[in-house]
């Protein structure tokens, strides 16, 4: 043996058992961090991919910009591509047009077409003059094809144009008529667009006197300090702070974003980390405290034969890492495998924008993390059990007295429960390290339980899923309650129809008020019984709304709460010619993405109340949800009775829930993980605390203690552990809970408050005090099945 460090091995194989809790501590903190980061990596790249691909591949769009300050931005060496982008008649109010029909105009630069967008054909052009790229729908409208000519009439002259291609005709992009997610040059119904040179665009602008709206797009090199060169873009160019628009999306998933939501996540999701390297730590110190202290007697005796301190230290320490070899590996593997799984129901069975998940990527990111985090969190546990195995006397090693040597000022007390359960108590305070460790460990899973939970409910913030959510719309011109009730009867009977309902619309109904309020109007809105009944479903009435008085033809209404509307339930409003009283508040408003009324009162009343109080009969809007197995040849068959002068809306892509469903199982998986880990931490720990006391049962058994006294002071321990642990995160947890709330929900979204989240705070304390109770039985078995002098003798 040339070293001590050569029994690192041996001890391994010796202590396979006892360290094998120890090696499972570390294989589930390094899958946790690979797969959680794994995923993020592996989301990030796909959603990066997918915002390139449908809202363009731009950092920033400059508005009212210069000839020469857009050179300038051209020069610069960390900007990967610039184009201008302009768009004149998107209204159709200029007479420009192609054989008789509406045309928009868009110039831009090549760069626009090959670097910017893709949505262009890699065949096309608009290099030349007279080249023009159109918008799908003029192949029908024209009957145009690639090579043919057009001719473009203007109020100056005529533009001859040579088609070299059509925007790419795809629902990521662009339904057949026109309208898209995020194409640009958006028309609609008989108007068609021309993208052409922005050279060949100003000219005809010039020619007739007309200006259009300028856009210049910046796409920074991949290796560019982004936020450094936005500065210095706005103050060499002069540019005002509203005049520059930045891809929310793209710059936010790169971690760039001004947004205040998005830049309010940046710490907080530290913070997680924080936490989650924690709790790490705290379960693979624990673990190993525990190693360490079922042998004592060993590196007492190691002491013995000359190893020093910081040998034993460097010994526990190399040992640590030496587990390292094996656990790391299996950890990182079982993180990418779970990734691989995770990413399979993305693409399989979640679908949507995630059809194109790599199910068998690999991430680096994840991979790194997972190790460098193993290794840390392997290096700052095994401080504290590498010093404990330093401080063992060599003394009580050869003399056999290992226990502790700490004296009681008092007596463990007995009057308030049986001996063996003061004992059990007694050995878990009795400790205080251990204490801390073992109770941090389950005060941590709380913690880390309460704050992913608050990420479930910025989901239902951000992705919304109404039942009222329509994947088909009917409105009228103008909102004008024309739509007769039997469209709506006739099309509920339809092939693939599952509801249609429908809303009348009155705005800026004269109304006093009982208190004193700007407003001397009100919106008047009517909803059918399916929809009332949704609210109630949807969550959407605070507390105190009585929904049954807004059924039928009655003088309840709700009216939706906004902090700018001083009304309450309870107050009577008077509308036109009749009073009404307000029975109920919707939490926010469904009709603005804000959630927000802006100040304005608006009443939602039952279609009989409406019609009662205005006189108006037919709805202004229909919406209609389809069933799974509708077809194209059923909504087109819907939209073909519409009609005119409807106008119908395919939201069939809007109402797609992919994004939220593949959201909710990260979220929900890795809450499902945190809980694994809290019941094998717990089981682990009260396991190798038992075995650390294992010649201490011994010697009780030997003076008559029986099995179900052992294990009710096993319990006894356990319960201690399991209460502080829960005390302390209840704590800490419900506190950041709170801050996480008040951060991420309710500063973007006003109308939701925190409350103690009851069923999340019940279901993780019910996993600990499960878990607890689980751990009890093995260790307890294990000793009631050893005779005595085995247990006595146990090292």
């Amino acid at each position: 043996m040339r070293s001590y460090l050569s029994l690192i091995p041996i001890s391994a194989k010796v202590h396979r058992r006892q360290n094998r809790m120890t090696l499972l501590c570390i294989i589930f903190a390094v899958f946790l961090v690979t797969a959680i980061f794994s995923m993020v990596d592996l989301m990030v790249r796909c959603e990066t991919e997918h915002s390139k691909e449908n809202h363009g591949f731009w950092h920033i769009a400059i508005q009212n910009l210069s000839e020469e300050g857009a050179e300038e931005i051209r020069s610069r060496g960390d900007v990967a591509a610039a184009s201008w982008y302009d768009v004149v008649n998107m209204d159709q109010s200029r007479a420009y047009e192609v054989d008789g029909i509406q045309t928009a105009l868009c110039g831009i630069e090549e760069s626009f077409r090959t670097d910017i967008m893709s949505y262009f054909p890699a065949d096309s052009s608009i290099q030349a003059n007279d080249a023009a790229i159109l918008t799908p729908n003029a192949r029908e409208l024209l009957g145009v094809d690639v090579g043919e000519s057009i001719t473009l009439r203007t109020p100056a002259g005529e533009y001859s144009f040579l088609i070299t291609g059509f925007r790419i005709d795809d629902s990521r992009y662009a339904t057949k008529n026109g309208t898209g997610e995020a194409t640009a040059l958006l028309v609609k119904g008989e108007q068609i667009g021309i993208f052409m040179n922005v050279s060949t665009f100003r000219q005809i602008m010039e020619d007739n006197q007309d200006s259009g709206s300028e856009t210049f797009y910046v796409q920074f090199a991949s290796r560019a300090n982004i936020g450094r060169a936005i500065s210095e873009i706005q103050a060499q160019c002069d540019v005002a702070e509203g005049d520059m628009e930045q891809n929310f999306i793209l710059m936010g998933l790169a971690g760039l974003s001004n947004n205040t939501m998005v830049k309010s996540l940046y710490p907080l999701a530290g913070i997680l980390f924080l936490l989650i390297l924690a709790a790490g730590i705290l379960m693979i110190s624990g673990s190993l405290n525990s190693t360490v202290a079922q042998r004592t007697q060993f590196f007492g005796m190691m002491r013995c034969i000359g190893m020093s301190k910081r040998q034993v230290i460097r010994f526990v320490k190399l040992e640590a890492l030496n587990w390292c070899k094996t656990a790391i590996p299996i950890g990182a593997a079982l993180g990418v495998a779970i990734s691989w799984v995770l990413g399979a129901i993305l693409r399989y069975w979640v679908q949507g924008e995630f059809s194109d998940w790599p199910v068998f990527g690999v991430s680096l990111v994840g991979i790194v993390s997972g190790v460098v985090l193993g290794l840390l969190t392997v290096l700052l546990a095994s401080r504290s059990p590498a010093k404990r195995a330093s401080r063992v006397s060599p003394v009580a090693a050869v003399s056999g007295n290992l226990e502790d040597k700490t004296h009681k000022q008092h007596r463990t007390e007995t009057r308030f429960g049986k001996i063996e359960s003061a004992l059990g108590i007694s050995h878990a305070v009795s400790a205080k390290k251990n204490l801390v460790l073992m109770s941090g460990s389950f005060a941590l899973s709380i913690i880390l339980f309460l704050a992913f939970s608050v990420l479930v409910e910025l989901l239902g913030c951000l992705l919304p899923t109404a039942h009222s959510a329509p994947n088909l719309t009917i409105a009228s011109q103008d909102y004008s309650n024309t739509i007769p009730y039997a469209l709506a009867e006739e099309i509920r009977e339809m092939p693939g129809v599952r509801h249609a309902f429908g809303r009348m619309y009155r705005e800026d109904i004269p109304a006093s008020f009982p208190v004193e309020t700007a407003e001397t109007t009100v919106d008047l809105i009517s909803y059918d019984e399916l929809q009332l009944g949704w609210l109630l479903e949807d969550d959407l009435l605070r507390k105190g709304s009585d929904l049954e008085r807004v059924y039928g033809n009655s003088d309840a209404v709700l009216c939706i709460w906004d902090q700018d509307v001083p009304l309450t339930i309870g107050d009577t409003v008077t509308v036109g010619n009749s009073q009404v009283e307000i029975a109920g508040l919707l939490t926010h408003s469904p009709f603005s993405n804000s959630g927000r009324t802006n100040g304005e009162v608006i009443l939602i009343c039952s279609e009989e109340t409406f019609t009662r109080l205005t006189g108006v009969e037919g709805y202004a809007i229909l919406d209609i949800q389809v069933t799974k197995a509708a077809t194209d040849g059923d909504v087109a068959a819907i939209e073909e009775l519409a009609g005119e002068p409807y106008s119908f809306t395919d939201r069939r892509d809007e109402s797609d829930r992919s994004t939220f469903w593949a959201f909710s199982l990260f979220i929900y998986g890795f809450l499902a993980i945190i809980a694994l880990i809290t019941v094998l931490n717990i089981v682990n720990s009260i396991s190798m605390s038992v075995s650390a006391r294992i010649k201490q049962y011994g010697a009780m058994r030997a003076v008559g203690m029986g099995g179900r006294q052992l294990t009710r002071m096993i319990a006894a321990e356990a319960a201690t552990y399991a209460f502080t642990g829960c005390i302390v995160g209840c704590a800490a947890g419900l506190p950041l809970s709170r801050l996480l709330y008040n951060r991420l929900i309710t500063t973007n979204f006003p109308y939701y408050t925190w409350s103690i989240p009851v069923p999340a705070l019940l279901i993780i304390l019910l996993f600990v005090i499960g878990a607890t109770i689980t751990s009890v039985h093995a260790p307890a078995k294990r000793i009631r099945g050893m005779s005595i002098t085995d247990t006595i003798n146990e090292l």
